[in-house]
């Protein structure tokens, strides 16, 4: 095919990744990103290296989003949304910037990459938004990037006592979200390590259902976790403000099946993977059918392709070679040489996990 054309629809690390595997390829490459920025959540991470890196693969983001703003076939329209595409022989789209005119293309084919937003914790009793002291994990991370530490909002000082609770809005019944977000565990470990190395003065407990494994040396990692940390099999159901704006949760023990409260100067929810906003409408256009837990799933439509964590959670270096397959999949299907498909090299699958509990793994 000559002058081959891809319109990638998201630009966080799977259309980041795509587009620039493609690119390498000789494919011109349209990116529609609705923010002012690639990178997508991952360009907000840290590293959490300590004395050696520990593979939290914030830098592995810094990288590709160097290399695709750089390259001189991809074009990045950040701010803007895909207004309109249609397909006949090649797929037509009208980009729009906000506020600019339109840009109109066309493309031989389409990359589904918009990514996933995480759970509006807002929802729950915890009073995210209302509490200063209760942030999330991206909250966190933010908080890490710029100040290199952890500190009380409320207040700018470091926390005594600090809190973790796991599987926010994900491995929930109640809200038909039954999958595992598998990057929650690992991110919150490796920031809890982080604080703990950097502020040796902070105690630091864990609340859990279970700890996914994660990465090749998570044995190790996990049992060092364990020395430095309390992990508490519990999710609290309630939180209060306390007069100083620290915050007491109230669970039940696992072990006793006793009601307990406990206070904490800082409570990080992590807030688990849902399915990005407008994903409905931008597989309608395309004539597709989302799965029942509404990501893509691999499309079958001729000329469309999904890669990253829009098919499903997905840690970074999931999404990465995710996406590489996917970009490979174009290539052949574009008929651009060297385009068969890798394997992936992702250490499993998305939405298959192992998951284990502190004792039992």
């Amino acid at each position: 095919m000559a002058n081959p054309k891809v319109l990638v629809i998201g630009g966080g690390t799977g259309g980041m990744t795509a587009a620039l595997v493609l690119a390498r390829f000789g494919a011109e490459v349209d990116i529609v990103e609705r923010n002012r920025r690639l990178g997508g959540h991952a360009a907000e991470f840290a590293c959490k290296a300590l004395e050696a890196c520990v593979k939290c693969g914030a830098c592995l983001i810094a990288e590709t989003l160097e290399a695709a703003a750089t390259h001189p076939r991809i074009t990045a329209h950040t701010g803007s949304r895909l207004e309109a595409i249609t397909s006949s022989d090649r797929f037509t789209y009208t980009i729009r910037k906000t506020p600019g005119t339109p840009f109109r293309g066309e493309a031989d084919a389409v990359v589904i990459a918009t990514g996933f937003q995480t759970f509006d914790p807002s929802t729950k009793s915890y009073g995210y938004g209302l509490f200063p002291n209760m942030i999330t994990n991206l909250d966190l991370e933010r908080m890490l990037r710029v100040n290199a530490k952890a500190i009380r909002p409320s207040d700018g000082v470091a926390p005594r006592r600090m809190a973790f609770i796991q599987c926010v809005g994900s491995r929930d019944a109640k809200l038909g979200h039954l999958w595992c977000s598998t990057f929650c565990c690992g991110a919150a470990l490796r920031a809890a390590r982080l604080v703990r190395y950097r502020q040796p003065e902070t105690d630091i407990t864990i609340f859990f259902i279970d700890i996914q494994t994660f990465g090749r040396d998570f044995e190790s990692f996990y049992r060092q976790s364990q020395q430095e940390f309390r992990f508490i099999r519990a999710i609290p159901g309630d939180a209060f403000q306390l007069e100083d704006s620290g915050i007491r949760l109230a669970y039940v023990d696992d072990s006793s099946r006793q009601s307990r409260e406990e206070a904490f100067d800082l409570v990080v929810l992590s807030t688990g993977m849902v399915p990005p906003e407008g994903l409905a409408q931008t597989a309608d256009d395309l004539g597709l059918a989302l799965a029942p837990s509404g990501y893509v799933g691999r499309p079958a439509h001729r000329g469309v392709f999904a890669a990253g964590a829009v098919r499903g959670p997905m840690r970074i270096a999931e999404t990465i070679a995710d996406a590489r397959h996917t970009a490979c999949q174009v290539l052949a299907f574009l008929g651009i040489k060297g385009g068969t498909p890798e394997p992936v090299v992702a250490e499993r699958g998305p939405l298959v996990s192992r998951l284990v509990a502190p004792g039992r793994g």
